[in-house]
């Protein structure tokens, strides 16, 4: 028999999945709720168990890739693909960020935008660079939308001019999914993203970054990069790409 279920979640999980973007928040069975975009198909199913532990269901497959534990191991509710568990808010906002832009950004929906403004120019001109500029600007727009216009580094809302999407696993090796998939990209603040597409800058599992022994003390200092720095909010989702590029583009 189902438990009466509070209104709201908990302030701090509330916050969380407001700030991924979630507006529409409503209660469903068991002391769970079912959280929306407004105008959009983008939800998730989110059960508060305790301060450390979230269940979260998306419906997405691969939970894994979104920073979901225990995957599979509780019943999925209704129209969910895959079920699993945080252990903070943060992790929750993580998580539901990703998940919704990838639920707006699938890559057949990323393709099919792809071919529309294609459609709008003459076939003559339609070359492989025309294809593959257009591609990156929805790739680039898709990554505004996961890191919400911030520098993947620093987390500052830079002008837009001073932001770079920068595949990790790079577009001319990367099959037509690894392309648009958001995961394969890093918003970077343009000096970042032109260490970071020439391998002189990589990062970790943990999204530490690891500078070339290329680099001087006296370039890291004009750069700004006598310091350690690392990623701010990544998911397992980006591993596989961040393992590319460490292994095949910094190749150190």
């Amino acid at each position: 028999m189902s438990t009466a279920s509070p209104s709201s979640p908990p302030a701090l999980v509330d916050k969380a999945i407001r700030d991924a973007g979630l507006d529409l928040i409503t209660p469903a069975e068991n002391g769970a709720f079912l959280a929306r975009i407004s105008g959009t198909q983008a939800q998730a199913w989110i059960a508060p168990e305790s301060k450390t532990c979230i269940w979260v269901a998306l419906p997405l497959p691969n939970g894994e890739r979104f920073g979901l534990e225990a995957v599979g191991s509780r019943t999925l509710p209704a129209g969910m693909a895959t079920i699993g568990k945080v252990d903070t808010p943060q992790q929750l906002n993580v998580a539901l960020r990703a998940a919704c832009v990838l639920q707006l950004n699938t890559p057949s929906s990323l393709s099919q935008k792809v071919e529309q403004r294609l459609a709008s120019i003459a076939v003559t001109e339609r070359t492989q660079e025309v294809r593959q500029r257009i591609g990156q600007d929805v790739f680039r727009e898709a990554l505004f939308e996961l890191w919400d216009g911030r520098c993947a580094v620093s987390g500052a809302k830079l002008p837009p001019e001073l932001l770079r999407a920068s595949h990790a696993k790079p577009w001319a090796v990367s099959n037509e999914n690894e392309r648009l998939d958001p995961f394969n990209g890093l918003l970077l603040a343009v000096h970042l993203d032109a260490l970071f597409d020439s391998g002189l800058l990589t990062f970790d599992e943990e999204g530490r970054g690891m500078l070339s022994p290329k680099l001087s003390g006296e370039s890291k200092t004009a750069l700004g990069m006598q310091h350690p720095i690392r990623l701010e909010n990544i998911a397992p989702g980006h591993s596989e790409y961040l393992r590319y590029h460490r292994k095949y583009v910094a190749k150190y």
